[in-house]
């Protein structure tokens, strides 16, 4: 029987992996590669589940049914002593039957708090290129702290191409009075008309065979739209880009938003016509979509607009994608 939704998750110090379909012949192999399933074999604990004990290293889980071949899984959510939302985009999904390929590219927050352990863990990842989405500004209080074997490229992206003043500044003078879903997708469009270019260096880290970590300050709009571009290039479909941006909502620290809030209503402004900001609601990731359909069809026309060739774009695709 064909093995299917496989999902791990973590509980205390537990991985948790489950899953449906396998026959009896089904076997589990445990590994820190996500492309070598090593030699540790072991059997389910029951039919379609298995619980591993987790160590200091990523573990990914791999499956196998003779029927079928590997198929591979590990927790979406890196643990660390700083970001909220270190995140790895392999296991979606995509229209062609594979799925995105798991420790090739990793979405973040800020990353200005990365503890030794963080900056180890990043390293023992094999991330070469971290692309840094932020404002100079941004980057000028809280610089990121990686790795001496990490290239740092910095690639400020905003939601106004044009507008280089913060959105708390433009609240405080009056000319931002609200901020809801259609302002954060237009935002968000923007973007995708504005900063072509720097999708194409992404994609060129990838075409490179590279393993890359993009981020800005939440780790939810400039890189959510990086993450939608780079996963609708892999050939994931809708349903699983809405769900990669909602998450950034379960991951994000309570009270995050707190001192933003406190300075928009010390301005004398209510923070509830601006509470779009700090959310990642599904809705807006929709809107964003359907307005990319209008404009660009779909990803491979948006791609070539850009300036992706078709043989790039099939190069990108293999590096990102399995089975």
């Amino acid at each position: 029987m064909t093995v299917a939704h496989l999902n791990v998750v973590a509980v205390d110090d537990a991985l948790i992996a489950t899953w449906r379909g396998g026959s009896p012949s089904l076997s589990v192999f445990v590994s820190d590669d996500p492309d070598d399933p090593g030699t540790d074999v072991r059997a389910p604990d029951a039919a379609g589940r298995i619980v591993v004990a987790r160590t200091a290293r990523r573990q990914y889980i791999h499956l196998f049914e003779p029927q079928q071949g590997f198929i591979v899984a590990a927790e979406r959510r890196l643990e660390m002593d700083g970001p909220d939302n270190f995140r790895d985009l392999g296991g979606y999904p995509t229209a062609q039957g594979s799925y995105s390929r798991w420790g090739r590219l990793f979405r973040s927050d800020r990353l200005d708090g990365l503890s030794a352990d963080d900056q180890a863990r990043i390293e023992s990842l094999n991330i070469s290129t971290v692309f840094d989405l932020r404002s100079d500004g941004e980057v000028a209080m809280a610089p990121d702290r990686l790795p001496d074997t990490v290239r740092l490229v910095h690639r400020p992206m905003s939601s106004d191409v044009a507008q280089h003043r913060s959105m708390l500044a433009r609240i405080i003078d009056g000319s931002l009075v609200k901020f809801d879903n259609d302002d954060m997708s237009s935002g968000y469009l923007n973007m995708l008309a504005g900063f072509g270019d720097y999708f194409i260096e992404v994609i060129n880290e990838i075409v490179a065979g590279n393993r890359i970590l993009f981020h800005c300050t939440a780790g939810k709009d400039r890189t959510g739209v990086m993450a939608m571009v780079l996963l609708g290039l892999a050939g994931v479909p809708e349903p699983y880009l809405l769900d990669d941006y909602e998450l950034s909502q379960r991951y994000r620290r309570p009270g995050t938003d707190s001192p933003f809030r406190e300075k928009i209503r010390s301005a004398g402004f209510d923070p509830d016509d601006f509470e779009t900001m700090w959310q990642s609601p599904r809705a807006v990731m929709r809107l964003t979509l359907e307005g990319f359909q209008q404009r660009w069809g779909d990803h491979a026309n948006y791609l070539n607009w850009i300036g992706a060739s078709d043989e790039t774009i099939a190069a990108a695709r293999a590096n990102l994608c399995i089975g």
